[in-house]
């Protein structure tokens, strides 16, 4: 027993090192000494076989096996008497798939049932897991699906998601349909890395031809209720239907906060919560089908009637289940109904391929694509925006085009499935008509001083656009590269808080994010890198040369005296910026300065908090120590304009 509690008090001081107490996932300690020695070796042969394979991406369906016990062992996440047999179980399959893999054998591409897969995601190159419920009766290929989002479990690992799924099937079983069932990054409230999480999954089943693209539904309960809210409202193209169940859809009205509560936040905190709200994009909503459920006496009702109210005030109604008697569950009819209704939306035949007519509402350009609309400019970021479209044909027939716009000054009209418009296209737009020219692969439209005309964007001048447009954590919802120092910096206390956040920033990832950062030392940086990452660069100039390449190019200035924004100045040696910018060396990927995830350990008691805590730039007074809530005292932070320069 002794050696249970050593071992245990080990791996909670290693997460205290990496950022303090975890709460999502916990420590813990049902694993003895004997058990510990025996999956380590069992796990330490596979991983040699496994390193001998050929390097493809079909070893994820290995590897994340592999990963899943890995972790558990090193982070501490067995839970429960009987959770050593779920890790021993994984392990016999990674070793059938390692020998399948060494035979050139895939046999879980087409297998029935339960199957468990892996990926590898090309934010960090980890393996993650997924899982997928394929009835006898679906086609082997193009087969109707439904997305299934999970709810939230603090214990639910990858570990404990893989062996659950490898058992264990899901409430609905609708004929002919695989159930996905993607990990989303595990306990994220399918934000961030979560989000794009769901958005591989579906992509790969979609190359693999697994799936179908356009009878795709997308679905969840609970936590991943308040997921299909959210990739409903944010990509809701790629969903044939979407049912939410029970969930979260705002910041405020789920946090009980009054107006003076309000008022003493941060004003860029609460202009981020446009990120993830899903009232302000309401009218994406309107494209699709929604189904939504909840229990009579859940609590978590008022999600789905907050959005009845959003949907009233567009003249639409929201189809709005209730489970007789039932709290946070399905209740038995109810659940027979919410299949049903998701069915016939799903199979049901389509007059055109897509819709017509199309409503968009946005905050950021980081959810802009719509169909045939891609809107690529706002006239500010964290205010709200609007296009209504209505084509009169689908492309390559199309020959007129009615737009309406609010704070858009760029779009590119521009077929998802690749036809060229096949002539002219008569384009009004804010009552303006313009000519839309000849066939092409796309019409781009751009608004100067108060006028539209078709054109480029801008001409390539530094602007925000989607995937270029802050603020810094969405930096890591793409590929991106920890680039540490050296060097030490110039001031002791400026190392030793880089040092403490880059343990943090990635331990957390670790945990919570379930994958390694990719880490090179800024003197081994390469033009590969430059190309193909965000960089992530830690330290001052003085500790890291990529940084001392290109803060001279940012609109921050940062010396031993203190850091200037614009025409603001932070005086003292213990001020260090955080930002996120076009990187200098190659303005079609970013770089952040001194940061990771801006929501910290504290943001996971709810996921309702695991929003963006800092803007486009900050200040940080590392006189005030780093805690679970914040990297120190935020002296001033704000949001670059749309060309990337400082607000006055």
């Amino acid at each position: 027993m002794r050696s249970v509690i050593v071992f245990a008090a080990l791996i909670a001081a290693a997460a205290a090192g990496e950022g303090g107490k975890r709460i999502a996932p916990p420590v813990g300690t049902k694993l003895s000494a004997g058990e510990r020695a025996a999956l380590t070796a069992t796990l330490d042969g596979l991983v040699t076989e496994f390193q001998a394979l050929p390097k493809k991406g079909a070893n994820a369906n290995a590897e994340v096996l592999l990963k899943a016990v890995r972790y558990a062992l090193e982070l501490g996440e067995f839970y429960k008497a009987g959770d050593e047999a779920k890790a021993r179980l994984l392990l016999g399959e990674a070793g059938r798939r390692i020998k399948a893999l060494r035979a050139g054998e895939a046999p879980w591409l087409t297998a029935r049932g339960l199957v468990v897969r892996g990926y590898y995601s090309p934010i960090d190159g980890s393996a993650q897991p997924f899982a997928l419920e394929v009835p006898d009766d679906a086609p082997a290929t193009g087969a109707p699906a439904w997305i299934w989002l999970h709810g939230r479990g603090d214990t639910s690992t990858d570990l404990h998601f893989l062996h659950e799924h490898m058992l264990k099937p899901g409430q609905f079983h609708p004929k002919g349909t695989v159930i996905v069932h993607p990990f989303g990054r595990f306990c994220t409230g399918y934000k961030n890395a979560g989000e794009q999480d769901v958005l591989d999954v579906r992509g790969l089943l979609v190359r693999e031809k697994r799936i179908d693209p356009e009878r795709t539904a997308l679905a969840g309960f609970s936590m991943g209720g308040a997921g299909a809210w959210l990739l409903g409202a944010h990509y809701t193209d790629r969903w044939a239907v979407v049912h939410t169940g029970a969930g979260f859809v705002d910041v405020r009205r789920y946090r009980n906060l009054n107006d003076v509560e309000v008022a003493k936040l941060p004003s860029w905190e609460v202009a981020l919560w446009g990120q993830n709200d899903v009232p302000v994009a309401v009218r994406n909503l309107l494209n699709v089908p929604v189904i939504s459920y909840s229990g009579e006496k859940d609590k978590q009702r008022a999600s789905a009637e907050i959005m009845a109210e959003e949907f009233q005030k567009q003249g639409a109604a929201l189809t709005h289940l209730i489970g007789p008697g039932v709290e946070h569950k399905y209740e038995t009819a109810a659940r027979g109904e919410v299949e049903k209704l998701v069915q016939e939306s799903l199979l049901r035949e389509r007059a055109t391929p897509y819709p017509l007519r199309l409503s968009w509402q946005g905050r950021t350009l980081d959810y802009a694509r719509l169909h045939w609309l891609h809107v690529t400019g706002l006239g500010e970021h964290w205010q709200e925006a609007r296009v209504d479209a209505k084509m009169d044909a689908v492309i390559p027939a199309a020959s007129a085009v009615t737009i309406t716009t609010a704070n858009v000054t760029s779009l590119r009209l521009e077929s998802q499935r690749g036809e060229n418009f096949g002539g002219k296209l008569a384009v009004t737009i804010d009552g303006q008509q313009l000519d839309g020219g000849g066939s092409g692969k796309a019409v781009l439209l751009v608004k100067r001083e108060g006028m539209w005309r078709i054109g480029p964007d801008h001409e390539g001048s530094l602007r925000k656009r989607p995937g270029l447009q802050g603020p810094i954590d969405d930096a890591f919802t793409a590929p991106f590269l920890w680039v540490v120092p050296d060097k030490a910096c110039a001031d002791a206390k400026v190392q030793a808080w880089v040092e403490e956040e880059m343990k943090y920033g990635s331990g957390r990832w670790r945990w919570l994010m379930r994958g390694d950062v990719r880490t090179r030392k800024a003197s081994e940086v390469t033009a590969a890198d430059i190309r193909d990452y965000h960089l992530i660069l830690w330290g001052d100039a003085e500790a890291n040369a990529v940084t001392a390449k290109v803060l001279p190019q940012l609109p921050v200035r940062w010396d031993g005296s203190g850091v200037k924004v614009g025409s603001r100045t932070f005086d003292g040696a213990t001020m260090v910026p955080v930002c996120i910018y076009p990187n200098p060396l190659n303005p079609a990927r970013y770089v952040v300065l001194n940061s990771g995830l801006t929501f910290r350990e504290a943001h996971s008691s709810t996921n309702s908090l695991q929003n963006p805590k800092l803007p486009d730039w900050a200040v940080i007074d590392i006189a005030t120590a780093p805690n679970d809530e914040a990297p120190g005292k935020t002296a001033g932070a704000g949001f670059f304009d749309e060309a990337w320069q400082v607000k006055p």
